[in-house]
């Protein structure tokens, strides 16, 4: 198989004089590793997620220009390359990318995911795949749906093993249905049925009829609004919903003080990129004054989680100030200081 049939023709590029930074946001936008840099229409490097320092490198991008951490001295091949071929190269000159370039004009790139995919398939069909979207990598939310999945896998897992061990103890011969031995197994892959939360750590209400809102206090969490705002397509569905679940754990139990929350999140500085995710988390309390957190980060996931942690944290506090006040004594005249 050829390099021609496996490569991305769709390729995303960047000027030597751009800044580090906005080659990161590009590669965070466009969901790639790798960016040709090109100049009158000439490959004259490759500059990758690596060599921009990560998700971390926030400080090794400020006020770096591409051409100072691009790699000059780049791999390219040719349409007509092997596969065999193009992995030769990016071992023997350590990269992860290579530009596939005809009569000196970039027409492809193929990455060291593409190559050792189709090497590890040993697939010698045709294939016509030009537009294939090798370099994508999933959305935010596909990926933390899997994370959920494999934690899910492995608590299933030791769930099991316990129940072996337990019927083992037991004397339940191998293999006896759960009705049986009167224990409830479980086996890898198959999901757990979830436990309704409880009040204190339900999620919090998307919007309650003015009738039924709250004015002062004992009611839980399920009764609690919580308003959810942003700017743009910043949040989706599924961060909504992660948004909710976590403000009744870290809120529910202070339910009967809380009388509504709102959350803002938006991108401060949109497509120039940097630490603009903002997260904002307003808390209304009964009688008291209400808490403000606000929290930035480049990523939206870490601007709410540390937002979320600060808000818990301020709540109690305000409200272990209140009942501290509240059992302190009154002061007697005969316990006021004497002057004169």
């Amino acid at each position: 198989m050829r390099l021609q049939e496996i490569m991305s023709t769709q390729v995303v590029t960047i000027g030597p004089d751009a800044s580090a930074r906005s080659a990161w946001t590009l590669m965070e936008r466009e969901g790639i590793r790798h960016l040709p840099v090109m100049e009158d229409g000439r490959l004259v490097g490759v500059i990758s997620e690596r060599d921009l320092g990560g998700p971390k490198g926030g400080a090794l991008r400020r006020g770096r220009k591409v051409h100072e951490l691009m790699s000059a001295q780049t791999a390219s091949a040719k349409p007509g390359t092997t596969l065999r071929q193009a992995a030769n190269i990016m071992r023997g000159r350590l990269v992860g990318s290579l530009p596939v370039l005809e009569d000196g004009r970039l027409v492809g790139i193929v990455t060291a995911t593409d190559v050792l995919e189709e090497l590890g398939r040993g697939s010698t069909r045709p294939s016509a795949r030009a537009q294939r979207q090798s370099m994508r990598m999933p959305p935010a939310s596909a990926r933390r749906a899997a994370a959920r999945q494999v934690r899910t896998a492995k608590r299933s897992a030791k769930r099991a093993k316990r129940s072996r061990t337990s019927a083992a103890k037991s004397g339940a011969p191998d293999g006896e249905p759960a009705e049986i031995t009167g224990r409830l197994s479980s086996t890898l892959g198959r999901h757990r049925r979830r436990r309704p939360d409880s009040p204190a750590r339900a999620p919090l209400a998307k919007r309650l009829p003015r009738a039924q809102k709250r004015v002062a206090g004992r009611t839980e969490a399920p009764q609690t609004p919580a308003y959810i705002r942003s700017t743009g397509s910043v949040l989706d569905a599924a961060d909504r919903d992660y948004l909710r679940r976590k403000l009744g754990r870290k809120l529910g139990k202070f339910a009967e003080s809380i009388e509504r929350t709102s959350v803002r999140v938006d991108d401060v500085n949109g497509p120039r990129g940097g630490t603009d995710k903002r997260c904002q988390i307003k808390v209304v309390l009964s009688g008291l004054p209400s808490v403000v957190v606000e929290e930035q980060h480049e990523s939206v996931q870490a601007a709410m989680d540390r937002a979320l942690a600060r808000t818990e944290r301020a709540v109690r506090r305000t409200l272990q100030r209140r009942r501290d006040q509240a059992i302190q004594p009154p002061r007697t005249a005969g316990s006021m200081p004497a002057y004169g």
